[in-house]
């Protein structure tokens, strides 16, 4: 159906009902849009009339909202609308695309960018940051929770003395897709009743603690246009601030006039500001972030220690991979040892051929046996792999599971059972090494790891390390991330 220059459509993910509208011709470059709370898609009408000569604007009625389906078993969790919007994205076909989210659609919009990265080419976050300020977050509670039912102009008299940056005329076009009229004749909120109740058992949004919330916004990758309205009352200006700052590419653009729902409160500005930002990513303009040095072995042990008592992470992973590739330099070491107690005996054939016998197993080469040599080897190894950007390291974060420091210990004995294949009298120096690759000698021996990958990036430093997980034998398994705290703006 044909309205007011959109299409309405309707598909059915995960045996859901998703209502959507779409501007814009099907060929050009696609935007989806995600609304916030209690609204609908339609809160980007005017916003998606003034870009659709140049995309394709898509805006989801997100589950529980405007035309789509409510969730029957009340699964209103921020992995819910992530997994909407994979399979909405598969059944349109789509590839890459911009992603827009204000508020609630914009927690989704992160969760979503986190564990997908590869699809989302920019991310614009509109009023919404890891904290939301709470005044905010109470006024719109109070008004999406107010009376039930009301006649229609009792709505939009509601709705402006809410917002009074908005004309009557546009409130009234606006509440006409916030609204469904009821066998009395009166009017209600199309969104989910059960929202409005106290004790609705629905689940909703997300448990992450206030820091796993920043750490999310942090861990996004792709390029990213943070907006706020210059009188927000929910998204403060050292929120947003601080989120630029601590963002890896990003960019926060303030509008004035505008509150909460800026798209709405002035078009034109938010839309010169998304423009803008576009056309600077299409001219390659927008910087790209620069490679970060790994950090402290200390502050990845605290980590995981932390990691641990939430479940199984990323930084295991890192701190069982670095244990690995130590313990095998320490193999190197010993082995050097060795090979110049040889030299003193003598025996100098039996020597190169040990070392000859051990570089053909190591999955380092080090021929020289030599420790410098070793580390010089995984500096080269992680610069090669840093082309691979912050999307990689991304993707390991949701594919990779986590593997002890035990499990690379014992990747580090099966080399040392190896090389005694090759020479019977192994010393019994190169094993009580390896049994000394505990979380203590990690911290002794990181800092020459550290080193060696500076510069390189955390991104490549996980792939690098995940070839050597890989030996011990464990099969990488998905994980899914979080998605972000809960509440409901």
């Amino acid at each position: 159906m044909v309205t007011a220059g959109y299409l309405e459509h309707d598909i059915s993910v995960g045996g859901l009902n998703l209502h959507y509208q779409e501007w814009g011709s099907p060929t050009a470059p696609p935007i989806i849009m995600l609304h916030g709370f209690g609204v609908s898609g339609h809160m980007f009408d005017e916003f998606a009339e003034r870009m659709q000569d140049r995309f394709r604007l898509i805006a989801l009625d997100q589950r529980g909202h405007g035309d789509s389906s409510w969730s029957d078993d009340g699964n209103y969790t921020r992995q819910a609308f992530v997994d909407d919007l994979e399979g909405f994205r598969e059944a349109l076909g789509i590839e890459r695309f911009v992603l827009i989210g204000h508020s609630m659609g914009g927690l989704n919009s992160v969760a979503y960018t986190v564990q997908h990265p590869h699809r989302v080419r920019a991310l614009i976050l509109v009023d919404v940051g890891p904290e939301a300020a709470k005044e905010g977050v109470d006024n719109i509670v109070r008004f999406t929770r107010g009376p039930d039912e009301l006649d229609f102009e009792e709505f939009v008299d509601m709705a402006h003395r809410f917002n009074q940056r908005r004309s009557l005329e546009n409130i009234r076009e606006r509440m006409r897709h916030r609204l469904r009229q009821t066998e009395s004749g009166k009017y209600t909120w199309k969104f989910d009743r059960r929202f409005r109740q106290q004790e609705s058992g629905l689940r909703i949004g997300s448990e992450l603690s206030n820091d796993e919330s920043w750490q999310l916004f942090r861990d996004i990758a792709v390029p990213t246009l943070l907006v706020r309205g210059s009188e927000s009352d929910v998204l403060t200006p050292d929120v947003a601030e601080r989120a630029v700052r601590e963002m890896q590419r990003c960019r926060l653009v303030i509008v004035s006039g505008a509150g909460h729902s800026v798209p709405g409160d002035n078009p034109d500005d938010f839309t010169q500001a998304v423009r803008d930002f576009l056309g600077d990513l299409e001219q390659g303009q927008f910087a790209p972030a620069a490679a970060t040095e790994p950090p402290p072995l200390q502050q990845l042990v605290e980590e995981h220690e932390a990691a641990r008592r939430r479940g199984p992470g990323m930084v295991t992973l890192v701190l069982a991979g670095v244990g690995a590739v130590l313990a095998l330099a320490g193999v190197s070491f010993a082995l050097k040892k060795r090979s110049e107690r040889r030299k003193k005996l003598s025996l100098k054939g039996r020597a190169r051929a040990a070392a000859g016998n051990a570089a053909s197993r190591l999955p380092l080469t080090a021929q020289s046996l030599d420790i410098e040599q070793a580390r010089r080897r995984a500096a080269e190894l992680v610069g090669d792999l840093s082309v691979v950007g912050r999307d990689g390291v991304a993707r390991a974060r949701t594919t990779l599971q986590d593997v002890d420091v035990e499990r690379a210990r014992q990747a580090a004995n099966d080399v040392l059972h190896a090389l005694g294949e090759g020479s019977r009298h192994a010393p019994e120096a190169v094993r009580q090494a390896v049994e000394r690759v505990d979380r203590q000698k990690l911290k002794e021996r990181g800092s020459l790891a550290a080193r060696a990958s500076r510069g390189a990036g955390r991104a490549a430093l996980g792939l690098a390390l995940s070839s050597t997980i890989r030996a011990a034998g464990r099969k990488p398994q998905k994980k899914q991330p979080t998605g972000l705290r809960r509440w409901r703006s």
